[in-house]
């Protein structure tokens, strides 16, 4: 295998934690943390504090979802286990990249290769890579070449509107590639109310963006557009006292981002649109090993792009329909300048048609069908991969309602792939009120992945015989609720097999991988005598089944808590929040290692000026903790980040 080929494939493998399952894993059982246990009781306490919560607040609404069921519903209502991140708390979080978000949610693990813009990997519930499915806008973005990643790490935040985070597989609403969960990103979108805005922002590491976003209605015509640029000289990626022959250098970012949208209000209740979505990242990154050098120098470049023309129609009397024709594309380009230069780039595309109708049937039930046909490709402009593709088609199909104190889902999908039999999944939901804001939740349904074709074809370790991953999940929740208070714990167990592995013996993917993971999640939103919080624990056993004593994944923590709360106190909003992520193994040249559990803090700060003139500040692992989410690759130590934005009347 070439230099080229070996560094690419290898660096996209270990970015997406393909790499971790070769070695013998070793069973590794930690104590619950006393920090964490702490967290636990905490949770419990809950309940009871809530119920001193005063009428005031009990008034407010909690928020409002679409991924549990294709259509708006309270986040009370769902019962499928859900996050919600809010515009208003992305600006009250001063976070400006998209992993720093998700990192929030509960069940989710962050890590990354280094500092912003690095690649990385997101893990739900255990599960990470191609098994946890990121739509944006309703559409797949998970690329098609040999990561199956999202590439979140090219994600920044100035024109993403709000993120849901469903935890737990739900291929029978999404289809392929939602074992672990999925996350559904909503770009900017126009509004009634004009508005219009421009941030700067400036800090540590020469980070700084600059951002505008405008929309408004004219007529029956709603517009929008924003545009932000970031750039930061970034931090060393890797850890030369971890790693032989790399550049000690910084490895800078920088990112450009461009979102409009269009819709024409044709009749009540008829609209189209058009949304163009365009995010430009560059990064540079560390090479280290044989066949690195301390004067190497690497760009990985990554392009996502999103165009899709669409359809809200109220045909008749309680039936809606929505109908969109969308083209996304991720280029991927990897490029190293040493001795022996070698470039690598591929380009994956999604073309997707979607038509989903919601019908309302009376007495509180609805009803949900369509159809989602996409053609899935991808092409190598260096020779690495021949071009590829292949056609999905699917039909899918729910119901749900309540009698009585009971609520029921039942979602059915049929996915045909091209090279693969049909693909039948299902999701079972009850809910049982008990009075008293309580509810009682239990959930049954199965996923599978297709694999991605750079699975299926790279040249030395693809393999076009490659069968489906299939999984099947079980959970069962407590729930109280009351006003914009949502708080609940859930059991849950998600099993996987025919997982792809990389055969060493065979130098190449198999299906000869499982593994398993449950645990108890924690998770509360609400607001109580003027604070804000948001918090969740996480507590689960992720193991590779398919090696003896049920070894724990690689990099997967057993113990996760965050905990965010928000108080305006003189005009100020002030904030924290406190991340923990329990220890992990991983591997290391001397073999396997433990990455030590860690706990960062943030803290933020915002208000106004004038009305016109806001500011907000941010100071990021305030304690300068040093911690690492992947051997040999540091994570960014204590930042601090001041903005100003101005908001002209309208």
């Amino acid at each position: 295998m070439s230099k080229q080929s070996s560094a690419a494939s290898v660096r996209m493998r270990a970015a997406c934690g393909i790499v971790p399952f070769v070695p013998s894993l070793q069973h590794r059982r930690s104590p619950l943390p006393k920090r964490a246990a702490l967290a636990l009781w905490l949770a419990a306490a809950w309940l009871p504090v809530q119920a001193q919560t005063g009428p005031a607040d009990a008034t407010a609404l909690p928020p409002v979802v679409v991924s549990a069921t294709g259509y708006p519903q309270a986040l009370s209502q769902a019962l499928p286990s859900v996050s919600v991140i809010t515009r208003e708390q992305i600006e009250q979080s001063g976070a400006q990249n998209l992993t720093t978000l998700l990192q929030d949610v509960a069940g989710v693990q962050i890590t990354t290769n280094g500092g912003a813009g690095q690649t990385g990997n997101v893990f739900v519930r255990g599960f990470g890579g191609p098994d946890v499915l990121v739509l944006l806008d309703g559409v797949p973005i998970n690329a098609q070449d040999t990561t199956g990643v999202a590439y979140l790490n090219n994600f920044t935040t100035d024109q993403i509107e709000r993120i849901e985070v469903i935890h737990g597989n739900v291929s029978a609403l999404y289809g392929s590639g939602a074992i672990g969960g999925v996350v559904l990103i909503t770009t900017r979108n126009a509004g009634r109310t004009p508005r219009a805005s421009v941030s700067v922002t400036a800090g540590s590491r020469g980070t700084a963006t600059v951002s505008a976003d405008a929309s408004g209605r004219v007529g029956n015509t709603e517009l929008q557009a924003g545009v932000s640029r970031y750039t930061t000289q970034g931090i060393s990626a890797v850890n030369p006292a971890q790693q032989a022959n790399v550049n000690p250098n910084a490895n800078g970012y920088r990112n450009t981002t461009a979102s409009g949208s269009i819709v024409q209000q044709i009749a009540p209740h008829q609209t189209v649109g058009l949304r163009a979505f365009r995010s430009e990242g560059r990064a540079s990154f560390d090479s280290y090993g044989s066949y690195a050098a301390p004067s190497d120098t690497n760009l990985d470049s990554t392009t996502q792009e999103l165009v899709q023309l669409f359809g809200d129609n109220r045909l008749r009397a309680g039936w809606d329909s929505h109908l969109s024709l969308s083209q996304q594309t991720t280029s991927n380009t990897i490029a190293n300048f040493s001795a022996s230069p070698y470039t690598s780039a591929y380009r994956t595309r999604v073309q997707q048609l979607l038509w989903r109708n919601v019908v309302a049937l009376g007495g509180g039930w609805k009803a949900t069908a369509g159809t989602d046909l996409q053609h899935q490709e991808i092409d190598s402009f260096t020779g690495d991969l021949p071009s590829r593709s292949r056609d999905t088609r699917a039909l899918f199909a729910g119901i749900d309602g309540r009698f009585g104190a009971n609520a029921v889902q039942f979602n059915l999908r049929r996915d045909q792939i091209d090279g693969y039999s049909g693909q039948t999944t299902g999701f079972a939901g009850y809910g049982r009120e008990l009075g008293g804001g309580f509810k009682v939740i239990a959930n049954y349904s199965t996923a599978f992945n297709a694999a991605p074709l750079g699975y299926l074809y790279a040249p030395y370790f693809g393999n076009p015989q490659l069968q489906p991953e299939k999984a099947h999940s079980a959970e069962a929740g407590l729930q109280w609720a009351q006003g914009p208070t949502v708080l609940r714990a859930t059991l849950f167990q998600t099993r996987a097999t025919g997982q792809w592995l990389y055969d060493y013996a065979t130098n190449t993917f198999q299906n000869i991988a499982s593994s398993r993971t449950r645990g108890l999640e924690l998770n509360g939103r609400g607001a109580w005598q003027g604070w804000s919080y948001d918090a969740n624990l996480t507590l689960q056993q992720p193991v590779d089944t398919s090696k003896p004593g049920d070894p724990t994944l690689q990099r997967r923590a057993r113990s996760l808590a965050n905990l965010i709360v928000n108080r305006e106190v003189g005009g100020v909003l002030l904030g924290t929040a406190v991340h923990y992520v329990g220890p992990r193994w991983d591997n290391a040249t001397s073999g396997q290692v433990t990455l030590g559990a860690y706990t960062t803090v943030d803290v933020t700060a915002s208000g106004r000026l004038t009305r016109q003139w806001r500011w907000n500040a941010r100071v990021q692992n305030l304690f300068d903790k040093r911690y690492q989410t992947a051997w040999g690759y540091n994570r960014e130590p204590l930042g601090v980040f001041v903005g100003l934005t101005w908001q002209p009347r309208l």
